[in-house]
């Protein structure tokens, strides 16, 4: 009997000794990630609104390089052109893309950006859009904009610029 005890106070003994946590551990793992292509953009062409004249009303250059001129501020669109860029990037992911004045000049807004990716469909109304895809690793890019001119504060002046931001991120 004293030896059965023995053994059973024993095995109870060995098995709660097994069960209590250990003081440390080390466990070596993995880290997963994948390393894509990073995004480029390259403008081959500038944003042009050619001559425009000093006065008030709004004009807009389309993606494909038309002057659209309903208050007759043009007068001269033969250096009319759109913004045009070439975006390396991973085909068939989706990007948003922004753009923003930047650097204002008096009495000229620049704003209402138009899109135009490899010469599909127009994408307007929006500043920002939001989970656009590319079709092609290396797309081009045509871009519209809208010029406001208010002739109270706008000056007169040869190669007036208005800076912008194109921004392309993934989605």
């Amino acid at each position: 009997m004293f030896a059965r005890t023995t053994t059973t106070l024993m095995i109870l003994l060995f098995s709660g000794l097994m069960a209590l946590p250990v003081a440390a551990v080390d466990l070596d793992t993995l880290a997963l990630l994948d390393i894509v292509e990073g995004i480029t953009l390259t403008e081959n062409t500038a944003l042009n609104f050619g001559d425009v004249a000093l006065g008030d009303g709004t004009l807009t250059v389309s993606t494909a390089g038309l002057m659209i001129d309903p208050d007759l501020l043009s007068y001269d669109t033969a250096s009319v052109s759109q913004g045009i860029f070439t975006v390396d990037a991973i085909a068939a992911t989706a990007y948003d893309i922004s753009l923003t004045e930047t650097v204002p000049a008096a009495g000229l807004i620049l704003d209402n950006f138009i899109i135009n990716i490899d010469g599909g469909a127009d994408e307007a109304g929006s500043d920002t859009f939001v989970g656009v895809t590319f079709p092609n690793a290396s797309t081009v890019l045509n871009v519209g904009a809208d010029l406001t001119v208010d002739s109270a504060t706008a000056s007169l002046g040869d190669n007036q610029t208005i800076g912008y931001r194109l921004t392309v991120n993934f989605n």
